[in-house]
């Protein structure tokens, strides 16, 4: 027999009384050898047990036995199954065998036992990659609350202290950062400087181009402001095309610290210049600084922003692309502005505007027309010219419903002169500023105001000046070209004051060159400026538009013009800008006789 399956062994004599036990069978009886050894094997089983019965049949019969309790039985606490095989004597003589030996293959408590802590076993390793499994969901499940709550904050976060389009600090961080800087600077005794950053003609770019290509300018704009200045600065948006950079750790000295700032600037205003690629259009485009530096002195937060203000304003009159720091002067100004804005405003709403007509005249002293010239009755400042207030109604937006005021104005005019057979024939010019012609309605607003006046646009001349024309050619040139289908004249205004791109000019669907009143003025029988008013007449010719000379005084300079072919005159030489009832009628206008001199002119 294999004894790997005889774990337990006893042999029994005689009486049934125990010869001999393993030490696997002590084990499981829980006692000694010497205590089993001689006593009747029935002390371990209940009466009348089978195994009794079992062991007594081998004995009378010799033969082994085998006993097995089925799965679902319930055997007796000492075994659950077991072999009884019979002892024999060597002597053959011996007919019944000396005893039996009982080998106990599985007791039923080391079963339970074992099937117990198995399944305990099974049961603490299913636990176990339970609790693991567990562990590890709570523990992917912290981390997704824990990074959720992260997420949640830096949203928040950015939302409170960043600007949701560039990414930069807003307004509320800015000023923070601004308080920080204060604070060193009074510990350090280090200077450190404002720079209020604004794009020139950034409306007329979203107006044109649209607010997503605007957007992509500001974001472009916001990458290269960073990378123009050290970590220690802040670069901030406050709004729109406004971006505030915090210089610091300049030098203590004032005039030191002011050229250091102006060295920043000019890196950022050469930035600035570079062409920019908005989806599928290059744009060029500059920008204005405005500059304040502060130190240890005691300055508010309140009032460095509004000392950057006012520098970047002045730098914004002054032309744009330029750079400006803040003065004293700049405060009675910004006063001065804000009482003009106000003026402007009841201006609007109570009618305080006139149109004034200078008028036009062909080479033979004919009337041809006239340029309407906007004018202001203030009521304390008396009558002033648009020059005195119109660049300002562009800057503080009020240029819109002034300049719509002016086109129902000259068309309102044109339908009268219409209506007399000696003005039928009158042309009107009107000077539209670039931020009305590049606004997306200009087209439907001037054609509703035609239409609802019945003025015909074929007399309608719209002067733009240089730096319009050529801002934003290719947006530029659609519009005028629609405008041209309806009837509609354009006038190229101050020409030649060196915005122009003569390879551009011949794109354009211009009716008239006006020459900048500059070379006019210094127009003379013998001098350059003569050459180069001849060039512009021949130029005009060449494209096939009438040359207009604008600020003809005298009669030296009137000659010039004729002799070298201009074809129509505006000045004071011919009359001053007037009401409407002043202008020339043509049966009373003067004309150029051969001699090239006036006739028939009162003084």
């Amino acid at each position: 027999m294999d004894a790997a399956r005889l774990p337990f062994a006893v042999m029994i004599g005689p009486g049934h009384r125990v010869s001999y036990v393993n030490a696997a069978f002590c084990r499981l009886a829980g006692t000694r050898s010497e205590e089993i050894v001689g006593i009747s094997f029935s002390h371990f089983l209940p009466p009348g047990d089978e195994c009794l019965l079992h062991m007594s049949q081998v004995l009378s019969s010799g033969e082994a036995l085998s006993h097995a309790e089925p799965i679902d039985a319930k055997p007796h606490p000492l075994y659950w199954s077991y072999e009884i095989w019979p002892i024999w004597k060597d002597d053959p003589h011996y007919e019944s065998p000396l005893g039996v030996s009982i080998l106990v293959t599985e007791s039923a408590p080391f079963h339970r036992r074992a099937s117990a802590m198995n399944e305990a076993l099974l049961v603490s390793a299913v636990r176990q990659h339970e609790l693991i499994e567990e562990a590890e969901m709570l523990r992917k499940k912290l981390e997704e609350e824990i990074q959720e709550r992260q997420q949640a904050e830096a949203a928040i976060e950015q939302v409170a202290f960043y600007d949701a389009l560039t990414d930069l600090p807003n307004r509320r961080l800015l000023m923070d950062r601004l308080h920080q800087a204060l604070s060193v600077c009074s510990r350090t005794l280090r200077g450190a400087a404002i720079l209020f950053i604004d794009l020139d003609r950034f409306k007329t770019l979203n107006d044109t181009r649209g607010h997503h290509v605007g957007d992509l300018l500001l974001q472009a704009v916001a990458r290269r402001l960073t990378t123009c200045v050290r970590k220690c600065d802040t670069v901030g948006r406050l709004g729109g095309d406004e971006f505030v950079v915090i210089i610091q750790e300049l030098s203590a000295n004032r005039g030191r610290a002011k050229e250091q700032a102006k060295k920043v600037a000019a890196k950022i205003l050469d930035s600035l210049n570079e062409p920019y690629l908005l989806g599928r259009h290059e744009h060029r485009g500059t920008g204005s600084v405005g500059i304040t530096t502060f130190g240890s002195r005691s300055d508010t937060v309140e009032d460095l922003m509004k000392q950057a203000d006012l520098a970047l304003y002045r730098a914004k009159r002054e032309g744009g692309g330029t750079i400006r720091f803040y003065e004293a002067e700049m405060h009675a100004a910004s006063a001065r502005r804000a009482l003009l804005e106000a003026d402007l405003r009841h201006g609007i709403q109570k009618g305080q505007f006139l149109l004034y007509y200078q008028p036009q005249v062909n080479s033979d002293g004919q009337l041809t027309g006239a340029e309407a010239l906007l004018k202001w009755q203030h009521p304390t400042r008396g009558l002033l010219s648009s020059s005195e207030f119109i660049t300002f109604a562009e800057e503080c937006g009020l240029i819109e419903p002034i300049g719509q005021w002016v086109m129902e104005e000259a068309c309102i005019q044109l339908m009268k002169w219409s209506l007399q057979q000696d003005s039928a024939q009158l042309k009107l010019a009107i000077n539209i500023s670039g931020r009305e012609f590049n606004h997306p309605d200009f087209i439907e607003r001037l054609l509703a105001i035609v239409d609802l006046t019945g003025a015909d646009p074929t007399k309608l001349i719209i002067e733009l000046t240089e730096r319009v024309t050529f801002g934003e050619l290719d947006l530029i040139r659609p519009k005028m070209s629609t405008l041209k289908k309806r009837g509609f004249s354009f006038a190229l205004d101050d020409f030649g004051i060196g915005f122009s791109s003569l390879a551009s000019l011949q794109h354009l669907p211009l009716d008239q060159l006006k020459i900048d009143r500059a070379f006019i003025e210094d127009l003379r029988v013998q001098g350059n400026s003569g050459a180069i008013v001849g060039a512009m007449i021949a130029l005009g010719k060449s494209l096939g538009v009438a040359v207009i000379a604008e600020g003809v005084e005298t009669q030296e300079q009137l000659d010039i013009l004729v002799t070298q072919g201009c074809q129509i005159y505006q000045g004071f030489l011919f009359g001053r800008p007037g009401p409407e009832e002043e202008l020339w009628l043509p049966s009373s206008n003067p004309s150029i006789s051969n001699d090239n001199t006036l006739s028939g002119r009162s003084s």
